[in-house]
């Protein structure tokens, strides 16, 4: 169904990995970015994108279509809680193609998830979303993600104050994986 791959931007190790799909990433995010980012994100687009993918190296991947290699979206995973040993938790953001919402982001939210409880060891997986953000919150209730809360007045979107919901996920709260 689909290939995760990691985006790597280290500047200061001199490593870069899969860079030939930052045009990709640059559109997606922009054509989305309502969704994404709030009134006080810095307005270039680019360089926060790209800071994006420096500060979450080694955690930025790109989502393929493992039958046609087409680039389906990204993943991303920051705000990690923890130490240098171990990852407790961290809060994830993700970004597909309009053609690959529905089953496609369902599988790969899972086959994802599996990949962070199971082979980064996570104890818990966040994610914050505006209430608007159906698709997105049907989405983590699929994958057995909880709401944690409501952030009353979090932020201003769009020149009025928005609330901001939080989720949360544990590897008891998974379903179930299938990989294809």
């Amino acid at each position: 169904m689909c290939k995760i791959i990691p985006l790597i931007i280290d500047r200061k190790n001199l490593i870069f990995k899969n860079t030939q799909y930052i045009s990709n990433v640059l559109f997606l995010y922009s054509r989305f970015e309502k969704f994404l980012n709030d009134d006080y994100a810095e307005k270039n687009t680019y360089s926060r994108i790209l800071k994006t993918i420096e500060d979450t190296t080694p955690f930025f991947f790109i989502v393929l279509d493992k039958k046609s290699n087409e680039f389906a979206g990204f993943i991303y995973l920051d705000n990690l809680t923890g130490n240098t040993d171990v990852i407790h938790g961290a809060e994830i953001s993700t970004c597909f193609e309009k053609k690959y919402w529905g089953d496609f982001t369902r599988q790969t939210a899972l086959i994802f998830f599996d990949y962070c409880f199971n082979t980064l060891k996570l104890k818990k997986l966040k994610a914050q979303i505006y209430p608007f953000n159906t698709r997105v919150k049907n989405l983590l209730q699929f994958a057995g993600f909880k709401q944690d809360g409501i952030l009353r007045a979090e932020t201003l979107k769009n020149g009025c104050i928005t609330d901001i919901e939080s989720y949360s996920l544990t590897p008891n709260d998974l379903k179930f994986v299938e990989i294809n």
